[in-house]
């Protein structure tokens, strides 16, 4: 049985269009939690949700940024 590890992309930027970097951690940690290997790979413009203000100030934003805080310490990788 071969092993595959599922790559959740986003490149859009944070500051205006958080969903794509959302998706990316929601679906990550999803597959993780089912016994999957993971990881987001943040590129381009998603980069900014590492920096101080890199998201938008929205609900979604919020939970954007917690999201990416618990990637730090989750079962699947972040890349940036």
């Amino acid at each position: 049985m071969s092993r595959r590890k599922l790559i959740f992309f986003a490149a859009a930027d944070t500051r205006t269009n958080p969903r794509p970097a959302w998706s990316a951690y929601h679906f990550a940690d999803v597959a993780a939690r089912a016994g999957l290997e993971a990881e987001v790979r943040l590129a381009g413009d998603a980069v900014r949700l590492a920096q101080p203000g890199g998201t938008e100030a929205s609900a979604l934003g919020e939970e954007l940024i917690d999201k990416a805080r618990l990637g730090a310490r989750a079962p699947y990788l972040v890349s940036l």
